[in-house]
């Protein structure tokens, strides 16, 4: 069955791509695998639909995709809400007037351009909360919402600034006394009913959030957050519109709620999330005025992070940071000979490595091989020596003074951040660590393999004050990629 939802995808992405036709059967029939009574089935054919179909549309970053996308996710919504574990979903959408499939779309694709109509004058003083929707990812946030953080500390100076999202976006942005948070799940697995879900516990996070509040004294930033599956869900009755008879019906006070299309804004354009996300706020603030994505950690992970590169800090040798996590997308690795061998030859150059254990069993034994196959070095004549840690260790039994050459870390966000940020360099493929780097001034080495088109490079390059750069790499021709990666080692360091 799971070859069937393959093939669904591909024939709907054929047909529209070859001829604009749009393949309700296969919509229609993805959607209701997704939703079968046999779990194993619904979870398997909702992987598809979302890394098949969502994700290659929203990667796109292409205006015609974006309008694909919403107006296939919109069936998909439909054909969940008819089935009696998404009661709350129907009646939440309901309560919205989102009553079918085309109103769904016809909201969406108002609020594409809806920023183009906000004037913030001196009302704006008004505003008493801004409510930020995390990106979900940690590079999204850094990248996107970070940025969209920064802007609105600066624009409403005396208004509180809530951050809506997990508890690794939290982690990044602790540190800042400005901001407070609300934590909520959204699940990158499960069934696509469980994954629209977490837009029912979203808003009744909102809701709280605006208790006691007029219209004019709050703003929810949506920054093309999965949390409203890009905007698809609505979060502010306020901002529903229908047309019907060719008027519009319903209030559509889009004061209250300010959506980034970033998919699609600056298409014509080479830029970074990061540098898209500024300028789109210049726009809607009428100003120029540049912001760089950044991350405020907690002085106690900072602290952690200085005390374990105090371990492998040596004199002339610099400490540089690796992460081969993929984010689940096996495309995006080079292979394991060549994560070996770059540790091994910069070890051999006289650098200590800070090594992310990852996420998952998969990277976790990587990173195994990896240290196994660099431990079989000697450094001056000395066997190289490895330390990992993990909370518990660092709980239990704190850091000792002996020193190491590689320190493999094997936990939180915060804590990787903070290693990072005590580096002298960053290495790793595209996922969040680049982006982290970035975002602290650390340099970065961003090796990108797997990247469907070179917007999805740049959109995606790491965006900073630091020095970056981005190797693009066919993984079907490697040889001299770790030379080469050496060789920009020498060169940055």
């Amino acid at each position: 069955m799971i070859d069937i939802a393959v093939q669904l995808v591909e024939e709907f992405l054929a047909a529209n791509r070859e001829s604009g036709v749009y393949l309700r059967d296969a919509i229609a029939r993805i959607a209701e695998l997704s939703i079968s009574p046999d779990r194993e089935l619904a979870e398997a054919a909702s992987k598809v639909l979302f890394t098949k179909l969502v994700e290659p549309l929203a990667d796109s970053f292409e205006p015609p995709s974006v309008s694909l996308y919403n107006r296939a996710l919109a069936q998909v919504i439909q054909v969940c809400r008819k089935d009696p574990q998404a009661a709350d979903l129907d009646r939440e959408l309901s309560a919205f007037g989102l009553t079918n499939e085309q109103d769904l779309v016809a909201r969406v694709e108002k609020i594409r351009t809806s920023y183009q109509s906000i004037k913030f004058d001196d009302s704006k003083l008004n505003i008493k909360r801004v409510i930020v929707l995390s990106r979900v990812t940690i590079g999204a946030d850094i990248a996107v919402t970070s940025v969209v953080i920064e802007r609105m500390k600066r624009e409403f100076p005396v208004a509180e600034i809530v951050l809506v999202g997990g508890a690794k976006a939290i982690e990044l942005f602790r540190g800042d006394s400005r901001v407070r948070f609300e934590q909520i799940s959204y699940s990158r697995s499960g069934t696509t009913i469980e994954r629209l879900s977490a837009w029912i516990e979203l808003l009744s996070c909102v809701r709280r959030l605006i208790v006691g509040l007029n219209r004019g004294e709050y703003l929810i930033v949506d920054p093309d957050s999965r949390l409203t599956q890009l905007g698809l869900l609505a979060v502010d009755d306020a901002n529903v519109a229908r047309e019907k008879n060719g008027r519009t019906e319903g209030r559509c006070s889009v004061e209250t709620y300010l959506f980034f299309p970033s998919r699609e804004y600056g298409n014509d354009t080479s830029c970074s999330l990061g540098e898209l996300t500024s300028l789109w706020l210049d726009e809607v603030f009428s100003t120029s005025s540049r912001t760089h994505p950044s991350v405020s950690l907690s002085s106690g992970d900072i602290q952690v992070g200085r005390n374990l590169v105090s371990r492998i800090r040596r004199a002339s040798r610099p400490v540089i940071t690796i992460n081969f996590g993929d984010g689940g997308n096996a495309r995006k690795r080079v292979s394991d000979d060549f994560e070996g061998e770059l540790v091994t030859q910069l070890i051999k150059k006289g650098a200590s490595i800070v090594l992310d254990k990852g996420a998952g069993e998969d990277e976790s034994r990587r990173v195994d091989a990896v240290v196994a196959r660099a431990t079989q070095l000697k450094l001056d004549g000395q066997p190289i020596r490895e330390t990992e840690f993990d909370e518990n260790r660092l709980n239990n039994g704190g850091i000792a003074d002996d020193t190491s050459d590689i320190i493999v870390w094997n936990g939180r966000v915060g804590i990787l951040a903070a290693l990072i940020g005590e580096s002298d360099l960053y290495i790793g493929y595209d996922s969040a660590g680049q982006h982290i780097a970035a975002a602290l001034g650390v340099k970065c080495i961003d090796v990108f393999a797997g990247f469907s088109s070179q917007r999805f490079v740049d959109r995606w390059k790491p965006d900073g004050r630091a020095k970056t750069r981005v190797i693009t790499v066919d993984t079907a021709q490697t040889t001299d990629l770790v030379q080469r990666i050496v060789t920009d080692v020498n060169e940055m360091l």
